[in-house]
């Protein structure tokens, strides 16, 4: 009896050692397993050099329609823009509104400065190929009129590449959609094919990615902004396969 109680202490000491051994590969596993099949969203650390391959502006865009459409497809990361970053994109923005309103897109009654932005940062990297795109995204509402604005920038241009604005002078004076798209991807540089232009919307295939623009202005609200080209994929015979192409032909033109 003596003796079994002289191995009772190592025994439980043994046993304590192995299961903290364990426990990080145990946490690890269901972290995994709850993570299987869901976007995985963190913030990004200050010497992340993320992204790693970025591709031409058409495949960025391309990148950015799948955000909206087929996000179990990437690798998304986002950064809350604080200090200096954060004032730096807001000025930015509003230069591009003001652009923007100069070229016809938006009313010229917009105030660019009047709303309070709010933004952040997104790295998108696709899991196929590893192409990443940065994006900087704002929104906020003009206090006064009480219009809503939400703007996506590319980060290597700084031009915009998504909006959607919500002001009455849209209702009071809206755009031809046409002109608008056409306007927008101009100033992006892109080569594009107008596919359909019905208003109250438009909208625009572009070379080099299976993307379209879609223009559309609805009472007081106009969006425009990339979706990814399912027709050129189904033409394809292989939607996978069309994407992977997409993505070599704009990192050649590059």
């Amino acid at each position: 009896m003596r003796n079994w109680k002289n191995w009772l202490a190592p025994v439980f000491t043994c046993l304590t050692v192995v299961a903290l051994a364990l426990a990080p590969l145990q946490l690890s596993i269901l972290r995994d397993q709850g993570l299987t099949g869901t976007v995985h969203t963190e913030a990004l650390a200050e010497d992340s050099n993320f992204p790693a391959r970025s591709p031409a502006l058409p495949r960025r865009l391309q990148l950015l329609a799948q955000q909206r459409e087929l996000a179990d497809s990437l690798t998304i990361i986002g950064q809350n823009l604080e200090g200096s970053a954060l004032a730096e994109s807001v000025e930015l923005a509003r230069g591009e509104l003001a652009h923007l309103a100069e070229a016809g897109i938006l009313p010229k009654e917009i105030e660019p400065d009047n709303a309070d932005l709010f933004a952040g940062k997104v790295y998108l990297r696709d899991q196929t190929d590893l192409s990443s795109a940065g994006f900087v995204e704002l929104s906020g509402y003009d206090k006064e009129s009480g219009e809503y604005r939400s703007l996506v920038l590319d980060a290597e241009t700084g031009l915009v590449a998504r909006l959607e604005m919500d002001s009455v002078w849209i209702l009071k004076e809206p755009p031809d959609a046409g002109e608008a798209g056409a306007a927008l991807l101009d100033r992006l540089g892109l080569e594009y094919q107008p596919v359909e232009n019905s208003p109250p919307w438009a909208s625009f295939r572009l070379q080099g990615a299976p993307v379209l623009y879609y223009v559309t202005i609805d009472h007081t609200t106009l969006r425009i902004g990339p979706w990814i080209d399912w027709e050129a994929l189904d033409l394809s015979g292989d939607r996978n396969a069309s994407l992977g192409i997409a993505t070599d032909a704009a990192a050649g033109a590059g």
